[in-house]
């Protein structure tokens, strides 16, 4: 990439385990591989893990986070260059050295204070933050923590409970900064694969044109777009049924991929992918979320070629 051209930056914050990970992979999927890499913001912890349970610190607390490094390292990606940043490992709990991270045409930074203050937020030409309720996410944060970090179910429930005051200080508040707000929740049926979706579209983006698709759908609908107000705020609420099939979400990706003239389609089983515990499992919900903000950052791509 020469620097002529400045890379496209997503921002993808919200809680532990609220699946910000799951989301990144299928967007970087779909922007294609060697076009895009992820800036991990966990890996700006200041302290081990034995070292913030000392402090009584949570990495939930920008106390915790080497914050202003974190900024200098975004803006120096963002005017193309290289940066040299630390490596948290989640298995330890230790500060693994530091590693090289050069710039590449799209940036995914995911973590859980990416957008927690002015500077910060600056470089990000697309803002997300996933807000599941609270009851799902300690649910997946178990089963991950559990599963793959080697943690016991009281450790995990302990560890819930304890960052809870710093989630409301200073993860939820970023909620404001998003251009995109995802929230996974139950349907009340079927296993997680079957979560429904709804998402808050702020009008600091714009958005493909669905009507033709809203408007011809089998009922009940699995797809709804409305007005309505969040955080005071008018604007579109967009939800996606966790039930919507193949064909349904395949009309969907058609009308967004049209918006995108001379970029190739990307083949579905791509997207929407998911881990249950250690099993794999595929979710047309999460691929359409996964493609619509792809959408949002190939589009700014193609206005700065």
């Amino acid at each position: 990439m020469g620097m002529e051209q400045r890379p496209v930056i997503l921002a993808v914050v919200g809680d532990s385990a609220a699946g910000k990970t799951t989301l990144s992979a299928g967007i970087a999927a779909i922007l294609g591989p060697g076009r895009v890499v992820t800036l991990s913001l966990d890996d700006y912890h200041r302290f081990s893990r034995a070292e913030r349970e000392a402090r009584g610190l949570t990495p939930l607390h920008p106390d915790c986070n080497h914050i202003e490094l974190m900024e200098e390292h975004l803006h120096r990606l963002a005017s193309g260059q290289p940066i040299v940043k630390p490596v948290y490992n989640h298995t330890t709990g230790a500060i693994d050295g530091r590693q090289g991270l050069a710039p590449a045409p799209f940036i995914i930074a995911e973590g859980l204070l990416g957008l927690a203050t002015p500077r910060l937020r600056e470089p990000y030409h697309v803002k997300v933050f996933l807000d599941p309720p609270e009851a799902l996410r300690e649910r997946w944060k178990l089963q991950r923590d559990s599963v793959l970090r080697g943690y016991t179910p009281e450790q995990v429930h302990a560890e819930i409970v304890r960052r809870r005051p710093d989630a409301a200080e200073f993860i939820q508040p970023q909620r404001g900064w998003a251009d995109i707000v995802v929230r996974f929740f139950p349907n009340g049926e079927g296993p997680d694969g079957q979560l429904n979706v709804r998402l808050v579209l702020r009008p600091t983006l714009s958005y493909p044109d669905l009507s033709e698709v809203l408007a011809h759908q089998i009922q009940p609908p699995a797809l709804r777009l409305r007005v309505g107000r969040d955080e005071g705020r008018l604007t579109e609420i967009f939800e996606i049924d966790g039930a919507i099939d193949a064909a349904q979400a395949a009309a969907v990706e058609e009308v967004i991929w049209a918006n995108l003239p001379g970029l190739s389609h990307l083949r579905p089983e791509q997207i929407g992918l998911y881990l249950y515990g250690r099993e794999q499992r595929q979710s047309h919900a999460l691929g359409l979320v996964q493609l619509l903000i792809a959408y949002q950052l190939l589009l700014r791509a193609d206005a700065c070629a």
